[in-house]
């Protein structure tokens, strides 16, 4: 058994430690009684996978259109009956059917891989070149799922990330995104030999929709339909990895490039930042010493209280008990129950016949 740090937990960790503690499944593993609240930014993003799904790209947007929109219905779906998921519903309906005519206007890119995993060893940074182990012997493994890789004109690949908002984040607050940049080091490690050039980040806007005008009539690239590239293969399956690259396209790499490039379209915000190589490897050093501590057998487990995630914090209660000296142990009996000790595998989009989060995949069209 391996043991292993996934991306969420490690941002647990880094928002909260006492958060972490009850949750991680490294410690007291507990899982809330209460139904999870809706989660828009994963629901769209489970549609997206759908709409970028490589082996579909080239489909026509009639047949593929309709899947998103399912893709995004079970989604929602899956949480209880409640106003907020009529809500989120709403909200998230009109959020893709924008996106539908506003993103062929700036899609410049071919997907490559969706909701991909991807495990990699976490540095000892102790001993240079080294793999860090567990006090008793296992390998530590970070693990993310990798919302999608693109390839760009000139065959560059790009990491993806979608997210919904009502405003735009800040320029700064991406460029300092290494959250993101530790999704390059991970896919790197992972693809040998494809060097990332970047992070693209997707962001839908979900205020002001009523005042946008209308959509553009023209794709970015030209391309009917969705825009972007084709992925140039007759079956529409999309190129193999890691051997994407194309040695015509080579020369087409632009001698000097912009940092940051962005671009708006209606509801669509596209953040284009290239991540040179002494951030990603900075990355994985800043993973290997926070892994390092959580593994220290004597870590301090203080709470970090802020107005950003406490209110959403299923351990407000229990926590704001141990603050005040108070035993927590009735609450967490009557509220919480321990999880397993291990993450239940949920399989990616397209993998064993099945598709991440319910999502299922259609058979070829029928001409």
């Amino acid at each position: 058994m391996d043991y292993r740090v996934s991306a969420q937990e490690r941002a647990t960790f880094k928002r909260c430690r006492r958060q972490w503690d009850f949750g991680s499944i490294h410690r007291q593993r507990l899982q809330t009684l209460d139904p999870a609240p809706i989660d828009l930014n994963q629901a769209i993003r489970d549609a997206l996978a759908v709409y970028y799904y490589p082996g579909m790209w080239d489909w026509q947007s009639a047949i593929v259109l309709p899947l998103v929109r399912k893709a995004f219905m079970r989604s929602i779906a899956a949480a209880p009956p409640s106003a907020m998921r009529m809500e989120a519903l709403d909200l998230g309906t009109e959020l893709l059917e924008r996106y539908f005519d506003w993103a062929p206007s700036i899609d410049d890119f071919g997907p490559l891989k969706i909701e991909s995993d991807v495990e990699v060893l976490v540095p000892d940074i102790r001993e240079p070149g080294r793999g860090l182990l567990s006090a008793d012997g296992q390998r530590v493994l970070y693990t993310e799922r990798v919302a999608m890789v693109a390839a760009d004109a000139a065959d560059e690949y790009w990491v993806v990330l979608h997210s919904v908002g009502p405003e735009w984040r800040d320029v700064e607050n991406l460029l300092l995104d290494e959250a993101s940049i530790a999704a390059c080091w991970a896919w790197e490690q992972t693809y040998l030999g494809m060097d990332v050039a970047g992070t693209i980040y997707n962001e839908m806007r979900c205020a002001a929709l009523e005042n946008l005008g209308p959509a553009p009539s023209e794709t970015r690239t030209g391309r009917d339909g969705r825009g972007g590239y084709s992925q140039n293969e007759p079956s529409g399956g999309g190129r193999g990895l890691p051997r994407a690259e194309r040695p015509e396209r080579l020369h087409s790499r632009p001698a000097t490039v912009e940092r940051v490039a962005q671009e708006i379209s209606g509801p669509v915000r596209r953040t284009r930042i290239r991540r040179d190589r002494a951030e990603i490897d900075a990355a994985s050093q800043q993973i290997g010493v926070e892994v390092l501590e959580m593994l220290a057998p004597h870590l301090a487990l203080y709470p970090t209280p802020a107005p950003e995630h406490c209110p959403d914090c299923a351990f407000v209660a229990p926590c704001l008990a141990i603050m005040q000296g108070c035993d927590p142990t009735v609450d967490l009996a009557s509220r919480f129950r321990q999880g397993p000790a291990a993450v239940p595998y949920e399989p990616r989009l397209g993998a064993g016949g099945g598709g991440g989060r319910n999502i299922s995949l259609p058979g070829p069209p029928q001409l």
